[in-house]
C-alpha cells in the first residue's frame, strides 16, 4: 500500500510514526498482568492516581530498560555513536510498550466510576489482560492464514498464557 509517497510494508502495523510490534505488546501485557497479580499494596491505594501509577510505573521501567538495551545493541552493531534520528527512532519504538497501559487505564477509569470496589476492578483488569492476549493471538494467527479449529486453538493458547499469569496470584498470594 502506498500513502503520500511512502511505501508501507503490509507485514508491519503502524499508528502514525510508531510501528506497533505485537511481541512488545504481548510482553508488556504479561509484565503488567504479573505486577497486578502479585502487587500487595492495593489496600493502601485509595486513589485513581495511585492505582494508575502501579499500572504505568512497571511499563515505564520496562520501556526504559528496553531502550537502554537497544541503544547498547545499536552502538555495538554500528560501531559508532548514534545519530539524533536513530535515538528518536529507538525512543519512538518504546511507545508500544507504554501503549499496553492504555486498556488497563481505561478499565481502571470505568471501574472507578462504577459500583465496583478496587479489588473487583483489579480482577477485571486481569481478565482484560487475558482477553488482550487472546485477541492478539487470534489476529496474528489469522494474519498467518490459520483458519478453523487451529485458529480457535491459537486463541486458547493466548488465553492459557493469561491464565498462567493469573495463577501467580493464587500461588504467590493465597487469600
Amino acid at each position: 500500500m502506498q500513502t503520500r509517497g511512502v511505501v508501507e510494508d503490509p507485514g508491519r502495523l503502524r499508528i502514525g510514526p510508531v510501528e506497533v510490534r505485537l511481541d512488545r505488546v504481548v510482553y508488556a501485557t504479561v509484565v503488567l498482568m504479573s505486577v497486578l497479580a502479585v502487587y500487595d499494596g492495593w489496600a493502601e491505594l485509595a486513589t485513581f492516581l495511585g492505582v494508575a501509577v502501579v499500572i504505568v510505573a512497571p511499563l515505564l521501567a520496562l520501556a526504559i530498560a528496553h531502550m537502554f538495551s537497544e541503544v547498547l545493541e545499536e552502538h555495538f552493531r554500528r560501531q559508532r555513536p548514534l545519530t539524533g534520528a536513530e535515538w528518536r527512532q529507538l525512543a519512538l519504538e518504546q511507545l508500544t510498550i507504554l501503549a499496553a497501559a492504555v486498556p488497563s487505564l481505561v478499565i481502571l477509569g470505568l471501574g472507578w466510576v462504577s459500583p465496583l470496589d478496587p479489588r473487583s476492578t483489579i480482577v477485571v483488569l486481569l481478565w482484560t489482560g487475558v482477553l488482550t492476549l487472546v485477541v492478539i493471538t487470534l489476529v496474528a494467527a489469522a494474519r498467518a492464514g490459520v483458519r478453523g479449529w487451529r485458529l480457535a486453538a491459537a486463541g486458547v493458547v493466548g488465553g492459557a498464557l493469561g491464565l498462567i499469569v493469573i495463577s501467580l496470584q493464587i500461588l504467590l498470594k493465597p487469600h
